[in-house]
Order: C-alpha cells, then structure tokens, then sequence
C-alpha cells in the first residue's frame, strides 16, 4: 500500500469533564487502536454558572494536552487532530484556552453540537452489527458534561440528531444538587430533560426507539459495576446491559451519597461527582421512551467517529484538518 494511504494518528477529544487521546493506524482495510489515554480534567466546573473557564481547570487541560503531544510524539504519530465541545462552545475565555493549546502543537476546531452527535453516531454504529438490529430503531444516547447527544436511526439511515444542554456538569451548575440528591433536585432534573426532549418526541413520532446503546463514562461505570470484566470486553462490539438490572441499579445509585458510590466497586473515583444525576438522567430517558426492550453499551464515541469517517476517505489522503508532525514516523 502507498505510504501516503498509511498513517498513524492522533486525536484529542477535549470534553467537558475528560479530555481522552486515541492513537490509532489508519488504512484503507480500517483503523486500529495503538494507544488510548482519558483523564479527567473537569474543565467546564462551574463553567456553565460562570460562563467562564476557571484558571485552574485551564492549567490541568494544558498539562493534560502537553502530556497527549509527547505520548504522541514517542508514539510515532504522523497527524495529529483535535476537537472542542461543550464548555468550549459556551465559555467567554475559550480561545486564550484554544490559543495556549495552539502554542503547545493542539490546533483545537471546536465543534457545534450536530457535527458531535454525527461523529458520535458513526463511532457507535462501528459497534452494532447491523444484522443485528433487524428492523428495529436505536436510540444513542452520548452523556456528557455540557451535553447530551441523541441520534435516533436504524440500518439504514439516520432520523435525526439531537445535541441537548442536559450534560451532567451542567446540571450540577443549574441545580447545585444536595449529597445525597434530594426528592426537589431529581425533580427538577426531570423537568430539564423533558423540556430537552418534548422536541425531540415530537420530532420523531411514530419513529420510537426500541434500543438504547448508551455510551459514557457513566454507562461504562454501569457496565463496570454489574460484571468486574467488562473493562476487557471487545471494544469494537456493543455488549449488552440487561434493561430491569440496568433500570434497578441506576435508581439504587441515585440515592447514595459520594462516599458510598466511591466504595461501590466499579465505579471509578472519576466517575463519581456526577454518576447519581447521571443515574437519574439515565432512568428517566428510559421512562420517556417507554418501549426500548434492549440496552447496549459501547465504548466508541467522537474519536471513534473521526477515525471510521478518515478511513472512509483515506484513498485520497487525510483531509486539511489533520495537522501533519514534524519528523513524525510512518508505519511500515
């Protein structure tokens, strides 16, 4: 294969709350995994009362990127991308971010909430045999910090995107949540998410879900929790989180305190400022679309979509967005 049709490269996915590096080789035959890091840096905290990126969440998303760019370049990477969601979308100081990112290597393209939600779709797609969804419609459900992504679709085609400002750090600012949450906080959520889905129902009609494939840290905490090796599940397959376990523990969890949710084995330490209102939110989606019989969680999300829409393209070379390295190495 020509060596221009062959590339190693890395994509930042810069969120709300975790920022997550994927290297991975590109080819025509598909993509591979090579390296995957996510760390938590929390850089919307607050952001959404504020309208402002606090100095210190700044700091540690510029540390974490310093540290993508030199695993990148030990890696051997040829281009390196990088994306920007929500808190980036809102916050009034997101380009003095943007721009001390551009001066460490990390030319960050802050994307709007559509084009989210159709790299999200194609990731989680990758993962769902579509023989075997037969003629049933999914729902994806992409829970965030600042957003939420719906994609709505069957094996053939899309029926609709939605990206909702219902992302749990941004219902921590609006409703600054009680520890345990109390009766007042999970209804008020509940009012959020169903002025952000009324549209969303009203759209679809008789298009109703009968899968959900949720993906997030909150859905992997979920996994986690109910089987100590999903963490080494397939990451290229969907598995299955049985639907009246998944719906019984979320609202177990939602009324544990953050010590108790800290000593439930599966749930990782950075998973637990927002898993009860992640909870919540999950149980409710579900009360809301009444006639999902099958949940699925998979672990492809943006970056994933980026990497099957690049392989798609690869036979006439890595678009203009991907910014090439200097000395870096090529796969043989």
């Amino acid at each position: 294969m020509d060596a221009e049709h062959r590339h190693r490269v890395a994509i930042a996915d810069c969120g709300t709350n975790t920022f997550t590096l994927h290297i991975a080789r590109i080819t025509a035959e598909g993509w591979a995994t090579v390296f995957q890091q996510r760390r938590l840096v929390r850089l919307g905290a607050d952001s959404f009362r504020t309208g402002r990126l606090a100095p210190d969440r700044m700091r540690r998303g510029l540390d974490v990127l310093s540290s993508f760019r030199e695993a990148a370049l030990n890696l051997g990477v040829t281009h390196l991308r990088a994306v920007g969601c929500s808190a980036l979308r809102d916050a009034a100081n997101a380009p003095d971010f943007l721009r001390r990112a551009a001066d460490l290597g990390w030319a960050i393209d802050v994307i709007d909430g559509d084009q989210e939600a159709h790299w999200i779709h194609l990731g989680v797609a990758d993962t769902v045999p579509l023989d075997s969804l037969g003629d049933r419609v999914a729902l994806t459900l992409d829970i965030g910090g600042g957003s939420v992504e719906c994609v709505v679709w069957d094996r053939e085609q899309v029926f609709g995107r939605y990206s909702l400002d219902m992302g749990v750090a941004r219902l921590t600012d609006w409703i600054k949540p009680a520890d345990p949450l109390r009766a007042s906080d999970v209804e008020s959520l509940k009012k959020i998410v169903d002025a952000a889905l009324d549209p969303v129902m009203l759209d679809l009609g008789d298009r109703q879900p009968t899968v959900l494939v949720g993906t997030s840290g909150a859905f992997n905490a979920l996994a986690a929790v109910e089987d100590a090796d999903a963490a080494w599940h397939d990451p290229r397959i969907a598995d299955a989180l049985p639907l009246p376990t998944l719906k019984s523990r979320c609202q177990a969890l939602s009324k544990l305190d953050k010590a108790a949710l800290r000593d439930t084995p599966g749930i990782h330490p950075d998973r637990v400022p927002y898993m009860a209102l992640a909870c919540v939110l999950i149980d409710h989606v579900l009360d809301r679309f009444p006639i999902i019989e099958e949940v699925r969680r998979s672990r492809h999300t943006v970056a994933e979509g980026i990497l099957v829409e690049a392989t798609r393209g690869i036979s006439k070379g890595l678009s203009s967005e991907w910014r090439a390295v200097d000395g870096g190495g090529e796969e043989d």
